[in-house]
């Protein structure tokens, strides 16, 4: 196999995972490179004016983004939407209020609680930090900002063996015992570590301009795995990285929509936030965020409800989520039938009680456009004694409805604070994807 490494779009994926910590800066990073190629950011506090041609952007909540193109046609050439959408949120610990908990007299641990559902022990013995966005007042306004510590911040310790001699039959976690990680010790007569401090300190760093703990008013705030994504394996087969799931699946999206220009229909990338959580505010899935965006689009165009209805009828919506691959030591828990790998595809995912959107027209309109560009297809059902997950496509779809297909990047260990994934299937996934914005 020629070496992965000389590929220069997984050397940009890995950046985009790196410098994407949490959901907040994977959007601010997702807006920095549709800024760097024309993209025009709009408000939901006004009214757009679109042009044939134009390439525009909206955020809500700092945390979920659409991005889209028109098509250089009259509106009346238009057919409607090719919707690709993905989520920017990922398994991690979320800071509670009045975080700082002293113990021993000389240990400080952060109080926290679970995000999403992770696999708790992954996170032991971690170099991890704390990131988020923190809102902070400036001339009588609340502005937000992302904010990150600096890397190896914290850490949660793992008990030496010596002290749980059965540990190695199975230990049952406690969140909010097991789980708190350590961030500083402190001494008697020494100043309180205070959060808000560190966190303006790093913002006064960030920006240019000096804050006080008393400027941060609040913050959405995570302890995140920050160890760098890396190739590995004997040929640079393998990519380990944390939040691969879902952001790999945003960096394909985003991708193709700058590497492509749509033909007769309006091409749309969806990153919604909140899918580890039930996809239930209002930056998630199942929010208002999809149809809104959709009626702000022709409403610019000067299109009519009549027209936008017969364009929302010949719409397609791909929804990128992640898939299982079977894994190399625990084969039995895949499908007798349906096993995607690594580095075999793009996978095309099926349920029977439709947690996954794919029918069969959406499945053959998937493997048609990959039968057109040579991207290797695979599927992906559970075994049918075993729950699987859900994802975005029928929440998005119960807001907006259009035929749809859930579809995604094969990985090993999800949730794991550190994934691993095929290093040749992004390439896969972009080309499929700039076949459907095309």
């Amino acid at each position: 196999m020629e070496k992965i490494q000389q590929n220069s779009e997984i050397q940009n994926l890995m950046k985009f995972l790196d410098k994407s910590v949490t959901n907040y800066h994977a959007v601010q990073e997702v807006c920095t490179q549709l800024d760097e190629q024309g993209f025009v950011q709009l408000s939901e506090k006004e009214l757009w004016r679109l042009e044939e041609g134009g390439a525009y952007y909206v955020t809500r909540n700092d945390s979920s983004v659409m991005a889209f193109r028109v098509p250089d046609c009259t509106v009346e050439e238009i057919k409607g939407f090719h919707i690709y959408a993905a989520h920017s949120d990922s398994p991690a610990f979320k800071v509670k209020e009045h975080p700082e908990m002293e113990k021993e007299g000389c240990y400080v641990s952060i109080n926290t609680e679970k995000y999403g559902g992770m696999i708790l022990n992954t996170w032991l013995d971690r170099p991890l930090t704390i990131a988020g966005r923190v809102c902070a007042e400036e001339d009588g306004e609340i502005i937000t900002y992302p904010v990150k510590l600096k890397d190896n911040a914290c850490m949660i310790p793992n008990l030496a063996i010596h002290m749980n001699r059965e540990m190695n039959n199975g230990v049952a976690l406690n969140p909010q015992v097991d789980m708190l990680p350590l961030i500083t010790m402190t001494e008697e007569g020494q100043e309180k570590f205070s959060l808000n401090k560190a966190l303006a300190e790093a913002l006064s760093r960030q920006n240019g301009v000096t804050y006080k703990a008393e400027d941060i008013l609040s913050g959405d705030l995570y302890v995140v795995n920050c160890e760098k994504a890396v190739l590995a394996g004997a040929e640079d087969e393998f990519l380990m990285t944390g939040r691969y799931d879902d952001l790999g699946c945003v960096y394909g999206g985003l991708q193709a929509l700058l590497q492509t220009k749509p033909g007769n229909y309006i091409d749309i990338l969806a990153v919604f936030d909140n899918e580890e959580v039930g996809s239930l505010t209002r930056q998630g899935a199942d929010s208002t965020f999809l149809p809104d965006t959709l009626h702000n689009i022709s409403d610019g165009l000067k299109v009519s409800n009549a027209v936008m209805r017969t364009w929302i009828a010949d719409s397609f919506l791909l929804s990128a989520d992640n898939a299982h691959a079977c894994h190399p030591n625990q084969s039995g828990k895949a499908d007798p039938t349906n096993r995607p790998y690594l580095n075999h595809g793009i996978v095309l995912k099926f349920h029977g009680s439709q947690k996954y959107s794919t029918d069969a027209y959406s499945a053959a309109f998937v493997k048609k456009l990959c039968k057109e560009c040579e991207v290797p297809v695979q599927t992906y059902a559970n075994r049918s004694d075993i729950a699987g997950g859900s994802t975005l496509g029928n929440l998005a779809m119960a807001q907006v409805s259009m035929p749809a297909a859930d579809i995604g990047l094969p990985q090993l260990a999800m949730h794991s604070a550190y994934e691993t994934a095929g290093a040749k299937d992004i390439v896969y996934l972009i080309t499929l994807t700039n076949k459907f914005f095309e």
